[in-house]
């Protein structure tokens, strides 16, 4: 074959697969799974059961503040006390002593400050009159045995340590003269302002060291701070304990909580319900009615769900212990109310527009599947979103993330927390 026939060749089956091969079919925009909420109707939540377990309302693992051995541990596991009863106490004759003796310190000090303010008495004062006349008596006859030594002393009659010693007894009788004169002064003047300002630091010093002393031997008995019952016991009687070690623990089981976990798309529901109702799986027969206390602020990173607290008291028929499994399950009230008093949704569902003048939401319709951009106008932030004062109605499928790159009339699909 020649190269002129070799290049017709390519050409004609080069136009063969132009002709076979159509131009490539546009795919279909895929459907964007959305997480969304339907806004203010109570029949969304009522009647869904969600899991959780029973606590206590008020726990606590008791222990002393200080070490010690034990010399009384009065409770056991099963144990009721009230409020301010004693629990436990160790040997508290170290701090009782530690208290005797900063107390006594103090009282000293406030008797010597009182004693400065006040200046000496008559007769002390003719008492350090006379303890300077007999220093400076003492003064003068080292003065002369010194003097007599410095005249000797040339000749070899004293010893130059002799003269030495006689030295300094002069100068340390000459200081006790001053000193004792000092005394004397102080007597007749009273103390100089900066030590009674000493003194007065001083006993500012020791009030402190008694009040931690007295709060010292207080640690010394465990008290209990609510009426409760005691779940365990972590040591036995005159055992030697250290501080923060665990001594008992006492549970409050007057009030039960039960904490579930409530998916995003429902928080806003949660505040608006009035009646919620409990199971436990160890009492099948009974049905317990609470109400929420706590509602988490911030939802798990992973599972998109808030922290709900119910509380429920304690009933006099049966006993709710702590560690039973629960069922939450919210109901609507008595009066059949399924609307909600306000439309809440999440700050995340709230974006601007028009250089920020304008506020919006991306409703879903139901039967569409496809997203709509709304103006809406928004009140106060609640603990759980943002009020929606105008351009909602009951019902409606709100998208609460990604918001930004959604476009007008886009197909989406919903997907739900806890669906």
């Amino acid at each position: 074959m020649t190269v002129d026939a070799r290049w017709i060749s390519a050409g004609l089956w080069g136009a063969l697969m132009i002709t076979g091969c159509g131009a490539p079919e546009s795919q279909p925009e895929p459907i964007r799974p959305v997480r969304a909420i339907k806004v203010g109707d109570l029949k969304v939540i009522s009647g869904r059961d969600f899991p959780g377990r029973a606590k206590a309302k008020g726990e606590v693992d008791l222990s002393f503040q200080v070490s010690g051995p034990l010399v009384s541990l009065t409770v056991d596991v099963g144990s009721t006390v009230a409020s301010g009863d004693v629990i436990a106490a160790v040997d508290a004759r170290d701090f009782q002593a530690a208290v005797d003796s900063t107390q006594a310190n103090l009282e000293r000090a406030r008797a010597n400050l009182l004693s400065m303010e006040r200046g000496a008495r008559p007769e002390e004062v003719e008492q350090l009159k006379a303890e300077v006349e007999q220093a400076e008596a003492t003064a003068a006859q080292a003065q002369a045995e010194h003097d007599r030594n410095a005249r000797l002393l040339p000749s070899g009659a004293v010893s130059k340590s002799d003269f030495d010693i006689s030295l300094a007894r002069v100068r340390l009788t000459a200081a006790e003269v001053r000193s004792a004169q000092e005394a004397l002064n102080i007597g007749l003047k009273g103390a100089r302002e900066e030590d009674l300002a000493a003194k007065r630091s001083e006993i500012r010093a020791l009030e402190a060291a008694v009040e931690n002393a007295t709060n010292q031997l207080s640690y010394a008995v465990l008290v209990a701070p609510f009426d409760g019952e005691v779940a365990a016991r972590y040591v036995d009687n005159f055992q030697t304990v250290q501080a923060k070690q665990p001594i008992v623990r006492l549970l409050d089981v007057s009030t039960i909580e039960v904490t579930v976990q409530i998916p995003e798309s429902l928080i806003a529901l949660v505040p608006q319900v009035k009646q919620i109702a409990c199971r436990f799986d160890a009492l099948p027969n009974h049905e317990f009615i609470g109400q929420v206390t706590k509602i988490g602020s911030e939802a798990s990173q992973i599972t998109r769900t808030y922290p709900v607290t119910v509380e429920i008291a304690q009933p006099e028929d049966v006993r709710i212990l702590p560690g039973m499994a629960a069922t939450v399950r919210p109901q609507l009230d008595a009066h059949n109310n399924t609307a909600a008093p306000d439309l809440i949704v999440p700050p995340s569902a709230v974006f601007t527009a028009d250089s920020g003048q304008h506020t919006y939401v991306w409703i879903v319709g139901e039967a569409s599947q496809q997203v709509a951009r709304r103006e809406v106008k928004t009140g106060m932030m609640t603990p759980i979103g943002l009020v929606v004062t105008e351009g909602l109605e009951l019902g409606e499928w709100v998208v609460t993330s990604g918001v930004n790159s959604l476009r007008e009339g886009q197909a989406v699909a919903l997907f739900q927390e806890g669906s």
